[in-house]
Order: structure tokens, then sequence, then C-alpha cells
């Protein structure tokens, strides 16, 4: 029996292979995006002025809609954005209003046959991206559709705390690990190293985040290392406690495969 559980902790815990990740757009790259959204959205009014489109009255079913007052709201939109787009706040909501707009022009073409023009092509295709970098499909149809994203600070925040966790999981692991008589010291050891891994990487992966660099390799091997001692935890059956602190680890793969757009370990 004692051997048993001491080649289990070996294999569980060989070196960890990175999974593939979603790079994840950084806040400067969104924020430069929404730029980019900026300048696609003039560049598309010039193109409607210079036709008289923008003189024109859509009406539908439910409404009528001036195109100018139309193109004001939209423009007011990209503003909100740009104006409260910060690192500790997504502007989740003035995106889902961006969006929104942008999927009534959009979904209008699509219904009625529209061939639109290449300003608007040009500008949906920065809208799809950034839709994508809050989680939600393009363009909108769903009333209940709920972009999600968390910005650099706010992500770097939840690693903190998976980090924290972690070094409550070593001392809670090392603990019920000595209670057990059938796990012998290297076991112990090998086990100990790595939990310390798990938050020497979010460690990392944290760093990455605040600096505004890449980090879906260093998430990816993240997420390896975690899935081989969760299970060699689940081998060994360890007291409730170390079971309690594992959530706390798991709390944090659950945020960053969201933000990475990966599945959980």
């Amino acid at each position: 029996m004692h051997r048993r559980i001491a080649l289990a902790v070996v294999i569980a815990l060989g070196l960890p292979l990175a999974a593939t990740a979603a790079e994840r757009m950084t806040d400067e790259q969104v924020k430069k995006h929404i730029q980019d959204i900026d300048g696609g959205f003039d560049t598309w009014k010039q193109a409607l002025e210079k036709s008289n489109l923008d003189d024109a009255v859509i009406t539908s079913a439910e409404r009528t809609i001036k195109v100018k007052d139309f193109l004001k709201d939209f423009e007011k939109s990209i503003d909100a954005v740009k104006d409260r787009f910060r690192p500790d706040y997504a502007a989740t909501p003035e995106v889902l209003t961006l969006l929104r707009r942008g999927s009534d022009v959009e979904l209008r073409n699509r219904r009625q046959g529209l061939t639109p023009d290449s300003a608007w092509v040009a500008l949906a295709a920065k809208l799809s991206t950034l839709a994508h970098a809050y989680a939600v499909a393009w363009p909108i149809e769903d009333m209940n559709a709920r972009p999600s994203r968390l910005n650099d600070g706010e992500l770097a925040a939840k690693v903190e705390q998976m980090e924290q966790a972690a070094k409550r999981l070593r001392d809670d692991s090392e603990k019920a690990a000595k209670a057990n008589k059938a796990i012998d010291k290297p076991s112990r050891e090998s086990l100990k190293a790595a939990v310390q891994q798990i938050e020497q990487m979010a460690k990392g992966v944290r760093s990455r985040i605040k600096d505004d660099m890449p980090a879906s390799v260093e998430v990816g091997q993240l997420f390896a290392q975690t899935g081989r001692v969760k299970d060699t935890l689940a081998k060994l059956s360890l007291s409730s406690a170390v079971q309690s602190s594992w959530q706390g680890v798991e709390s944090g793969t659950e945020v960053l495969a969201r933000a990475f757009d990966l599945p959980r370990p």
C-alpha cells in the first residue's frame, strides 16, 4: 500500500505539458481596438454622408429611425466606451450598448439581403473582434446576452487570490499528508513542491497580465500543473481542509479559463 501511494504521487506530478490556449486581448490592445472602431465609424459615416444616406429615415414594424439620430447615438456609445474603459473597469455595459447598435445595422443588412459597402464591412469586422474579446456572439441577437471580460487589474487580482489559495493548500496538504502514515516522506515533499509550483506559476501569470504581456502559454502550463495536482489529491483522499483550500485554486482556474477561452483542468 505504501509503495502504491508513493508511485501514484510520482506519476501524477510529472512535468506539466502546456495546453493550447487562445491569446487574450490585453487592455492596451482593447484600447487600441476601440480607437480603430472610432476611426472605422468616421469612415462609415462619411460614406453615408457622401451618398446622402445620413438623411434617410428607416421605418420598420417596431419604429421609425432617423439615420442622423442613430449615428449620433452610435458615436456617443463609442465615446462612452473610450471614456470609461480602464484597468480596473472593463466598461462592459457600455460595450454591450455599442455592440447592440452595431448589431442593429448588421442584422438589418442580413435580414433584408442588403449588400453593405466596404466601410461597413470593415467596421463590422472590428466590432466582431470586440465582441469576441468580451465573450459574446456577433451580431448580438439574444436580448439576454451578457458580455464578460475582466480587465488586466481585475484579472490580476483574481490570480493573486489563486496564489494565496495555493499557499493555504501547501500547508493544509502537507499537514494532512504527514498524518497519513501510508504516505512516505519523498511523496510528501513531491506534493509540496508541486503545490508550490502552482503558486509560482500563478505569480508569473499575474505579472504578465499586469505588464500587458501575452500569457496564453503560461496559463496553459499552469493548467497542466493544477490538473496533475488535482489528480494526485484525489488519489490520496486527504482531509476536508485540503479540499476547501483546493476550491480557491479551482476558482482561479475558472476565471482564467473564461479569460483565455480554455477548458478548465
